[in-house]
């Protein structure tokens, strides 16, 4: 992670790389076929639970929202939906969903809401490609726009597959490495962000590497 030379912002990926992205190539990579649409689902699913003590009628921003894929189902739970996102592109496909109440381009790091201003936050698939300090901070930022939860998603270590490369790595062999949360550098980094852990809700046992976290200041 680097800073823009004379602007004082934070250079990443996840930042810069999605601004001139073919969204809806990228959509149909990240959800298309069989297994990719049962993850989201059962992704809803744990979001659905996450969410479960909000009621109908509550604003709930969804930062970054990248194509609104899932501005539907924030939709059938009853909640009213505001889009950010950093990328125009992103920004675009899901205006043509028309789900949402409004769309708003901005960057995490410093939304552009006053304080309490929502009721809840949804930042699904995006904290994982920062460096820790840079989830700290977006994780304050959100909180601060936040009257309520901000639900996340973050990776872990505690699946099959993760075991199998940890074992091909011990046999010498080439395995992926990715970045992943174990449960006490979740709770540091959470810590860390002046929130607390409210809730942990795995996607699925033992297969899935993603979790759905609850967090409250």
């Amino acid at each position: 992670m680097t800073r823009a030379p004379g602007t004082g912002v934070r250079s990443y990926d996840a930042r810069w790389g999605y601004r001139a992205i073919d969204a809806r190539r990228y959509e149909r990579r990240r959800y298309g076929g069989f297994a990719r649409r049962l993850n989201l689902k059962l992704l809803e699913r744990a979001l659905g639970r996450a969410l479960a003590g909000l009621p109908p009628g509550s604003l709930v921003l969804d930062a970054p929202c990248g194509t609104g894929i899932l501005h539907d189902f924030l939709r059938t739970r009853g909640f009213r939906v505001i889009g950010a996102d950093i990328s125009a592109a992103m920004l675009a496909v899901a205006a043509e969903r028309g789900r949402a109440q409004g769309y708003v381009r901005g960057d995490v790091e410093r939304p552009p809401y006053r304080p309490g201003a929502v009721d809840a936050v949804v930042c699904s698939r995006f904290l994982m490609h920062l460096p820790p300090a840079g989830r700290v901070e977006v994780l304050r930022a959100l909180a601060e726009v936040s009257r309520g939860p901000i639900v996340a998603t973050v990776c872990h270590p505690y699946t099959v597959k993760n075991l199998g490369r940890s074992i091909r790595r011990l046999l010498g062999r080439p395995a992926k490495r990715s970045p992943r949360l174990t449960r006490r550098a979740l709770a540091a980094e959470v810590a860390a962000s002046g929130l607390r852990l409210a809730g942990l809700l795995p996607v699925m046992p033992l297969l899935s590497e993603v979790w759905v976290v609850v967090l409250r200041a």
